[in-house]
């Protein structure tokens, strides 16, 4: 072959190569256009204000299947959390591993896969991104427990993680805006109801499912040191932890179902007009490299509010996480319950940590009632503000009252921190970021977030445990949900961040809300 034609085949070749490139490259972007193009709401968003209360309710509605899935996520991993830790044979600060792996997802969750998945596709295709990630977590969970292996749990766990932080930065921003902000307090909490509900029905599942009736029914021993508390039995050596067969059967089922709720929810989200697409705010463009972090308009003072939110929320659903992941050694400890009573009587408090999402539902609602709401004082006093200053406030006094209590003091203080807690998560999350106007998308990304706090506290709560006592340890509890109090109570008090949110709320104008008119 002359020197000629190698050469021109050389270049034919090179050519072809770099066809095949390019097309293997542009793939991804035709798949997705091709998708994007079955959506017949393709293109159209709503203001919210433009959103009607029958869209509004029923977009509502089927978005609160999505609170019903992590709910359930979340309450399965407290109880997986603790047996997982028994059959592996590991101790409390390894087991921590676990949670921590779940709710450090949350950072890459809300920043790399949900909020630029909202802010670029919208909610409905971020609420499907998010079932998928879940339910292949839950594979993985299930090749975890089949290995005894604690490394592929935490792998599963993070997959989790991800999954239900794309779902909530997804989920709580779409309730918050599919209609009047009038009404956001209100649809997040009965949203987050849905949530709650799932966080029922998982004890009720571990019992029916992963624990053994010989063992779990078993009541712990005595405390020899003091009668009206009990010894936590010590972690079965690894050749007797036995195995976690029933558990692979019923993550792979989970899976199953939560694959199958992505394509229904697929199918109501892109071939039928039932959930619109409300309109999201697009963030500003910055004049300055993004890393700059102290430079962005959200790094001043006059946005304290937001970032001290994240604070407080991330105090928070560290607070929340550590008294669900060491509910049932409290009982066993100063309630001296076993497993199964232990699950029952987790079963009973996030029935109560329900029914306290819903109370904050009534409670706001009631200047909204017609002979009442003519009085200024009751439009005062229960705003949203003022209604989670007051449950925030009774759940720290129940979480300090339950260092010292035992038996059915013990039990009451615990269910009763759980009915207060319920209605602060989604409350600051909607505070936090009212009147945010542009840089909302930015400010509710920051407020999931700050969920991470999860994943830390426990971890925190189990070195102080191992050192000072289970009871002792929720002394940290306590002092985190006293910080939680603290910014609440400025939301009442310090004038511009009172404004800010009674101006979101339609009862009064601030600076924040008048920027956002603009």
């Amino acid at each position: 072959m002359s020197s000629t034609t190698a050469t021109s085949f050389a270049a034919k070749f090179t050519a072809f190569l770099t066809t095949i490139i390019s097309f293997l490259l542009s793939l991804p972007r035709l798949l997705l256009s091709a998708l994007a193009s079955l959506d017949i709401q393709r293109g159209t968003t709503h203001p919210p204000a433009t959103i009607t209360p029958t869209q509004e309710w029923t977009g509502l509605s089927i978005f609160s299947l999505l609170f019903l899935m992590w709910g359930l996520a979340y309450g399965l991993l407290d109880i997986m959390n603790y047996h997982i830790k028994v059959a592996i044979g590991v101790d409390r600060a390894h087991a921590a591993f676990l949670a921590m792996a779940y709710y450090f997802a949350y950072i890459p969750g809300a920043l790399l896969i949900g909020g630029p998945m909202v802010e670029r596709c919208g909610y409905r295709a971020a609420a499907v991104l998010g079932l998928v990630l879940l339910a292949g977590g839950d594979q993985i969970m299930a090749v975890g427990a089949s290995q005894l292996s604690l490394n592929m749990m935490c792998l599963a766990h993070f997959v989790v993680g991800l999954g239900v932080s794309t779902l909530e930065r997804t989920a709580n921003a779409y309730t918050v805006e599919c209609g009047d902000r009038v009404r956001a307090a209100t649809r997040i909490l009965i949203a987050q109801s849905a949530a709650a509900f799932g966080t029922i029905i998982a004890p009720i599942l571990a019992n029916a499912v992963i624990f053994d009736p010989s063992k779990s029914g078993i009541a712990p021993v005595p405390n020899p040191a003091d009668p009206t508390r009990c010894l936590m039995p010590p972690p079965p050596p690894p050749s007797q932890a036995g195995d976690l067969n029933t558990v692979v059967s019923f993550y792979k089922l989970i899976s199953y179902g939560i694959f199958g709720l992505a394509a229904l929810l697929a199918l109501l989200f892109f071939r039928t007009r039932l959930v619109i697409e409300p309109l999201v705010p697009a963030s500003p463009k910055l004049s300055f490299p993004k890393w700059k972090l102290w430079k962005h308009p959200l790094a001043s003072s006059k946005y304290a509010r937001l970032w001290l939110g994240g604070a407080a929320n991330f105090a928070n659903l560290g607070c929340q996480v550590t008294v669900a992941q060491f509910f049932f050694e409290h009982m066993r400890v100063n309630a001296c319950l076993s497993d199964t009573g232990a699950a029952n009587m987790m079963m009973y408090a996030q029935i109560l940590f329900l029914f306290g999402r819903l109370a904050a539902v009534g409670l706001i609602q009631v200047p909204a009632v017609p002979f009442l709401k003519r009085f200024a004082g009751v439009r005062s006093a229960f705003k949203p503000r003022w209604v989670l200053a007051v449950f925030v406030g009774l759940a720290t006094v129940f979480t300090g009252v339950g260092i010292v209590a035992a038996g059915k003091a013990a039990m009451a203080c615990a269910a009763l921190i759980m009915f207060f807690e319920a209605p602060s998560f989604p409350m600051i999350f909607e505070m936090a970021s009212a009147g945010l106007g542009d840089w909302t998308p930015v400010g509710e990304s920051a407020v999931i977030v700050s969920i991470c706090g999860g994943g830390l506290v426990p971890f925190v709560n189990g070195k102080l445990a191992d050192l000072f006592g289970v009871s002792q340890a929720w002394g940290l509890a306590t002092g985190l949900f006293g910080m939680v109090f603290s910014y609440v109570l400025m939301n009442c008090v310090v004038p511009s961040w009172r404004d800010a949110v009674d101006g979101a709320h339609g009862e009064g104008h601030s600076e924040d809300v008048e920027l956002t008119a603009k």
